[in-house]
């Protein structure tokens, strides 16, 4: 049995159509993150405070290291100090639990291999004696940061809030920034 001319370039086409699709929701979520921060490898120290998964899902440019949950946590409004070994205390509708713990930025994230949680999920945040429990339980955003943000356009309590912080401002144990850190813990641009 021999394809015809006309079969292999149609066979062709259609492949060539498929591949060129992208997913303008997705590409457009991907752009709004902007460009990588100057100084910053990619790695488990970038993009602090920005929507983890929306590269790091099937489809993003990051799909080879997926996650099912990620985030950041920062010390407090004032500063964009990450906060380092942080507990993210996870808990599915299963009942199933996982911790993640930050990095020196406040970085976190579960890959899929660790644990595949069946939303929602309800979270707390400890370190130390400090402790933080989400009022409201985490319905389908994989990212803290698809709802967590930074500057509110439009503050509104229904739709957005802002980041996450363990501390209310510079109380004691609030961290300057771990000296160790790869790269500065801060978040760029922030005072």
């Amino acid at each position: 049995m021999s394809l015809s001319t006309r079969q292999i370039a149609f066979a062709l086409f259609g492949t060539a159509l498929v591949l060129s699709c992208s997913d303008p929701v997705l590409d457009g979520a991907v752009a709004a993150q902007g460009n990588e921060t100057s100084g910053v490898e990619k790695g488990e120290f970038h993009r602090a405070g920005q929507a983890c998964v929306v590269c790091h899902q099937s489809g993003g440019p990051a799909a080879d290291y997926p996650f099912t949950v990620a985030g950041t946590v920062f010390a407090q409004p004032l500063r964009q100090v990450g906060v380092e070994a942080a507990e993210i205390r996870m808990t599915d509708a299963e009942g199933t639990k996982h911790i993640a713990k930050t990095n020196c930025v406040g970085n976190f994230f579960v890959k899929s291999s660790e644990w595949n949680p069946r939303f929602p999920i309800l979270v707390e945040i400890a370190k130390g004696s400090v402790r933080r429990v989400m009022q409201t339980p985490i319905g389908q955003s994989k990212s803290c940061a698809g709802c967590h943000e930074l500057e509110l356009p439009n503050p509104d309590p229904f739709t957005r809030v802002g980041h996450i912080y363990l501390y209310g401002g510079d109380e004691p144990g609030s961290p300057e920034g771990a000296a160790d850190c790869k790269v500065n813990p801060v978040r760029p641009g922030s005072p």
